[in-house]
């Protein structure tokens, strides 16, 4: 197993962390398509976002966000295009590619008869931590996210906001450098998303980059650097949250969302 070496959050990495590749974009889309027989989910999506920033992806019911994340993730695999992550072909190199990713699905599952400390030691497990290095991540995670006293109980006794941050500290915990957040705050109460939002700013200011999925139009405003928007499988705008608002009626997200989205705001 390969060596430790220090990091700037104190905790001993986990093996992984010293061999980190240092691209252009932390994420691309590229052509990158998805059909399901006769159905398009996701039409020729070209899309890179860099390292250091937060980006939204927002849109309707099925308008294919799940889709990509599914593709950008591994768990699905393009009809036509390419995904990567740091430079990492997430078609060829899956393996390689997860280990630089944080995921939280829309729907997170925990094993039911485990604790969250139990959670995280497997997580740990399965990106190569062990020992005292990994024990320190596990706690790390547990203080940041207010589960110490959840820590110890079985997931199937938790509210469901708590095991969203269960969720959360699994994806937080092998310092990935691309997190993919699919509703990230779904369950949480206003005291968790500030302490989320600010951990992904810290993790953005040190070179990782988030993509979030959310249909909470406030929260893509006020979190994120740059914003897309995905109607019927294509991205039909992106910008800064800010300056995609001028092109609404009234200076909101929301409002050119619904521009975007309605049949007047397509045709």
């Amino acid at each position: 197993m390969r060596g430790f070496i220090s990091c700037a959050t104190g905790t001993a990495p986990l093996p992984y962390d010293e061999s980190m590749p240092d691209g252009p974009s932390a994420l691309a889309f590229a052509a990158a398509t998805k059909s399901y027989g006769h159905v398009l989910a996701l039409s020729g999506l070209t899309l890179e976002v860099p390292p250091g920033v937060v980006f939204a992806l927002v849109g309707p019911n099925g308008a294919g966000k799940t889709t990509a994340i599914g593709l950008l993730t591994g768990l699905l695999a393009p009809t036509s295009g390419t995904t990567a992550v740091f430079g990492v072909d997430v078609a060829t190199r899956p393996v390689d590619a997860k280990r630089l990713l944080g995921f939280v699905p829309d729907r997170p599952w925990l094993w039911p008869r485990w604790t969250p400390r139990e959670s995280l030691r497997f997580v740990g497990a399965v990106f190569e931590g062990r020992g005292r290095a990994l024990e320190e991540r596990i706690d790390r995670e547990l203080t940041a996210f207010d589960l110490e006293a959840a820590a110890d109980l079985t997931n199937e006794t938790l509210s469901h906001g708590t095991r969203q941050k269960v969720a959360l500290a699994q994806a937080f915990l092998h310092d990935p450098r691309l997190f993919v957040l699919d509703e990230p705050m779904v369950g949480l109460d206003p005291l968790a998303q500030r302490v989320l939002v600010g951990r992904l700013r810290e993790r953005t200011a040190g070179g990782a980059a988030v993509l979030l999925t959310t249909h909470q139009l406030s929260l893509a405003e006020e979190v994120a650097d740059d914003a897309g928007v995905l109607v019927k499988g294509s991205l039909v705008a992106r910008g800064q949250p800010l300056a995609m608002t001028a092109r609404g009626r009234t200076g909101r997200l929301s409002e050119l969302f619904f521009d975007l989205t309605s049949d007047d705001g397509r045709s």
